[in-house]
């Protein structure tokens, strides 16, 4: 699976594909993916300072329904997602709907520093003769007890693949203002992809536009480079 949106998202496609519109007397399949990646690259930004490390497993139903685990490294912490959904394919029409729960054991993201700041978001997509569309919708809270906070942020992204070579674009719509109420800028970002093969791919990352806070980008906008290599077990 390869997927221009991240390495999550390759989990996510992965399933989806799996699921297929045979009948239901089929038998359900559990399979599992081992990668591992320069870099962690999520949403146009560097979530490690080296390499990262990264696993799954899935359930998938001839209906369309699946549902699994992801685990990957991250730089002095450890993250693990759980998400379920369905989806399916009809004419050539690809579609999704799925619920994640993002969590980390110790430092949390760079979009949520704090210790244990947890989040979850749904997640809506459709494809169709290789344009794609996908918006992650945040739901619930992010972090824990007195620290917690609604999840307002949302995330969205248009791609396009055609045989090896992959592009998209993200914009990550984080709620609140950044200069009256301390939350992070918004910023669009581009990758371009290239698969080697199934399980080797290229990936380089840019963030292109971001809100100003105070007249200074608050992102890092250089280009960001990853090759990734996965395989099935």
């Amino acid at each position: 699976m390869k997927n221009v949106f991240g390495l999550k998202k390759t989990v996510l496609a992965a399933s989806v594909i799996a699921a297929s519109l045979a009948p239901a007397i089929a038998a359900a399949e559990v399979s599992g993916t081992l990668g591992a990646s320069s870099q962690y690259l999520w949403r146009g930004q560097q979530l490690t300072d080296g390499a990262a490390v990264y696993g799954s497993v899935d359930y998938s139903h001839a209906s369309g329904l699946y549902a699994g685990a992801w685990a990957s490294s991250e730089t002095d912490d450890t993250e693990y997602d759980l998400y379920a959904g369905y989806g399916g394919e009809v004419g050539g029409f690809s579609y999704d709907i799925s619920y994640i729960d993002y969590n980390y054991t110790s430092g949390g993201t760079v979009s949520a520093p704090a210790s244990g700041a947890d989040f979850e978001e749904v997640h809506v997509g459709a494809g169709f003769a290789g344009f794609s569309a996908d918006a992650f919708i945040g739901v619930g809270e992010v972090a824990h007890g007195d620290n917690a906070t609604d999840n307002k942020d949302n995330y969205f992204a248009l791609g396009y693949g055609y045989d090896k070579y992959g592009i998209s674009a993200g914009y990550y719509d984080f709620d609140g203002d950044p200069v009256t109420d301390g939350t992070l800028a918004d910023y669009t970002h581009v990758d371009l992809s290239y698969a080697v093969t199934d399980q080797f791919t290229f990936t380089a990352s840019k963030i292109v536009d971001q809100e100003d806070v105070a007249g200074t980008d608050t992102w890092d906008d250089d280009v960001v480079m990853s090759v990734s290599y996965e395989f099935a077990l």
